[in-house]
C-alpha cells in the first residue's frame, strides 16, 4: 500500500468517526472530538506538532487571525489547536472533502465559492464575517488565497485587513511551521516531521489618523506580512 493511499484511508476512517460520533453530540463535546480526531490524525501521519495552549488561546483578544498557508495540514493544526468561537474561511472545495467538509459545515465557517465571479460574493462573505464577530466570534484566514507551492510567503490579498477596519477588531498573526516540508501542494504523501503553530501578538488597528481605510488596511497587511515573514526566518 502507498503512503498516499494510506493517508486517505486514514483521512476517511476519521471522517466516518466523526460522521458517527458527532450527530449524537452538541456543539461544544462535537468540537472537542474533532480536536481528538486532528491531534489522533497527526499522530498517525507521524507529525511531531507543538501547538498553543488552552491558556494561549483564552487570551487572545476577538480578532480576524491570518496564517500564511503551506499545505492542507495547515487545516489539521488549526482544527486540533481552536476550539469555540472560530469561523474559518475557506474555499468552497474544501467542504467536499472528507471529515474536514464534515467539520466546516456542521461548525458553520465561512465557504468562499471560488467558481462565482459575482459582485455579491464578496458581500456575502463580508456579511458572514461581520456576523461571526457580532456573534462574539474571531475569524481566520489565509490572507494568501491558496497554498504555496515552493514553500515562500506568497503576495497577501488585503480582505482581511479591511474586514478588520470595517469591524473593529485587531489583526492576530499565525505562523505555521513544517507542513510545506511535510505534505506541499503538488502530492497527496505525507512525510514524518516537526510541525507548529505559533500564535504571535495582536496588531492594534491605525489609527484614522493614519488616513483612508485603504492606506490602513494596507499598513495592517504589511505588518502582518513582515511579522510571519521574520518568524519563518525568509
Amino acid at each position: 500500500m502507498t503512503s498516499a493511499i494510506r493517508n486517505i484511508i486514514v483521512f476517511v476512517k476519521n471522517a466516518g468517526r466523526y460522521l458517527r460520533q458527532s450527530r449524537h453530540l452538541d456543539t461544544h463535546d462535537s468540537i472537542a472530538l474533532r480536536m481528538r480526531l486532528a491531534r489522533d490524525t497527526l499522530d498517525s501521519f507521524g507529525i511531531h506538532y507543538t501547538l498553543p495552549d488552552e491558556a494561549q488561546i483564552q487570551a487572545q483578544p476577538q480578532c480576524i487571525y491570518v496564517a500564511n498557508h503551506a499545505s492542507l495540514l495547515d487545516a489539521l493544526l488549526i482544527v486540533a489547536t481552536f476550539g469555540e468561537n472560530l469561523r474559518i474561511l475557506a474555499k468552497d472545495s474544501l467542504f467536499h472533502l472528507p471529515w474536514l467538509g464534515a467539520i466546516l459545515k456542521k461548525e458553520k465557517h465561512i465557504m468562499v465559492k471560488r467558481s462565482s465571479k459575482s459582485a455579491g460574493r464578496g458581500e456575502a462573505v463580508r456579511e458572514a464575517i461581520r456576523n461571526a464577530i457580532a456573534d462574539g466570534g474571531s475569524v481566520l484566514v489565509f490572507p494568501e488565497g491558496t497554498r504555496t507551492r515552493d514553500g515562500n510567503l506568497g503576495t497577501f490579498k488585503h480582505g482581511a485587513f479591511y474586514n478588520a477596519i470595517q469591524n473593529q477588531v485587531p489583526i492576530v498573526p499565525i505562523v505555521v511551521r513544517g507542513t510545506f516540508e511535510a505534505m506541499p501542494k503538488t502530492t497527496l504523501k505525507i512525510k514524518s516531521g516537526d510541525c507548529s503553530l505559533e500564535i504571535l501578538p495582536p496588531i492594534p488597528l491605525p489609527d484614522a489618523s493614519m488616513g483612508d481605510e485603504k492606506t490602513r488596511a494596507t499598513y495592517l497587511c504589511e505588518q502582518a506580512r513582515n511579522a510571519i515573514l521574520e518568524r519563518l526566518g525568509h
